[in-house]
């Protein structure tokens, strides 16, 4: 196993993790759909129920990094797709970090003022 193939598989449960914790503060905080700032989640939240788009996201998200490491295991196996893959896993895992962070302690960071566009309610 090469360095970049350690740092794909890291990346990946990086992902994973990182969208779990997503889901997890999102199903403590939520308590009504409105509170959602995402509009097409929260169509989808008042339509199908809070818990079960939640979690539905979260095997989503499983199913995604899994067709992207077949992908990349076995379709686009250059170095630069597998950098590719990394700095953009890198990149998702932040923002999830940054998204559960708020979630979990109901303050902004700079990931998620950006992510709000300026707006500062919760």
């Amino acid at each position: 196993m090469t360095l970049l193939d350690t740092l794909i598989a890291i990346v990946s449960i990086l992902i994973i993790f990182s969208k779990f914790l997503d889901c997890e503060t999102t199903a403590r905080r939520i308590t009504n759909p409105m509170q959602e700032q995402n509009p097409i989640t929260r169509a989808l939240l008042l339509r199908f129920g809070t818990m079960n788009v939640i979690w539905a996201i979260f095997i989503i998200s499983i199913l995604i990094v899994l067709l992207s490491l077949w992908l990349v295991f076995g379709v686009y196996t250059s170095n630069l797709h597998k950098l590719t893959f990394i700095m953009g896993g890198i990149f998702v895992s932040l923002v999830q970090f940054a998204v559960a962070h708020t979630n979990k302690t109901m303050e902004l960071n700079l990931i998620t003022k950006f992510l709000l566009g300026g707006r500062w309610r919760l």
